[in-house]
């Protein structure tokens, strides 16, 4: 992807996860893929991007079959034309409580800007957004969200749903797929403190989320 903000700058985007390679179809000329945030693609953070309501990428495609050198573009520039619009990239802000456990409850706090406007006529198994990761398990909105519940563009929503089966770890990342694309994840520290305040210890609330292996104890994170 080449960049046309950061002088030509070109980036190699992520491989396409097992989800886009499944709905993908080369023979007949169709591929999906959901681009990460723009934080995610440059490996620098957000504030890098404040003063940009825009990004635009124009994208080539690697054949790895036909060798290293080998690029596929598009014959009409403009339709290999890929365009961030801060308006439409979801933010994800922090889970609440962040320490999770397995079939545990956590809340999804997140502004999913202007992408309700182009969320219309879902199917009954279908939420708002696609899915919504911690560590990469899915947690289940089975009971609190379905295809008829609207979020409040620009301002903070939230989202309750069970945590899955985590690996053993003492934090893990948090994702959140929209049809749009992966949300940008804010990152935030948060101080705990026990209440006398003489043991404290930071974690980071998002991205970085605790998660504990049962339900007699926890696994704090520093």
């Amino acid at each position: 992807m080449a960049s046309s903000e950061f002088s030509g700058q070109t980036l190699t985007a992520p491989a396409l996860t097992e989800d886009d390679a499944f709905n993908s179809h080369p023979i007949l000329g169709a591929i999906a893929y959901r681009l990460p945030s723009v934080t995610t693609l440059f490996g620098l953070p957000g504030s890098t991007f404040d003063t940009y309501s825009t990004l635009t990428f124009y994208l080539e495609v690697s054949n790895a079959e036909l060798g290293t050198d080998s690029q596929m573009t598009c014959s009409t520039t403009s339709r290999c034309k890929v365009r961030y619009h801060r308006s439409y990239s979801p933010t994800v802000y922090y889970l609440s409580p962040p320490v999770v456990y397995y079939e545990s409850y956590t809340e999804v706090w997140f502004d999913p800007k202007s992408t309700m406007n182009l969320i219309q006529d879902l199917d009954s198994d279908e939420l708002p957004f696609i899915n919504t990761k911690v560590g990469g398990s899915l947690l289940d909105f089975e009971f609190s969200v379905d295809h008829e519940t609207t979020y409040s563009g620009w301002s903070r929503n939230r989202a309750r749903g069970q945590v899955g089966q985590l690996p053993v770890s003492s934090s893990n990342n948090i994702t959140m797929q929209w049809e749009v694309g992966q949300a940008v994840v804010a990152e935030q520290e948060m101080t705990h403190c026990s209440y006398d305040n003489l043991t404290c210890y930071k974690s980071r609330t998002v991205p970085v989320v605790h998660n504990v292996s049962s339900h007699t104890g926890y696994i704090t994170g520093g």
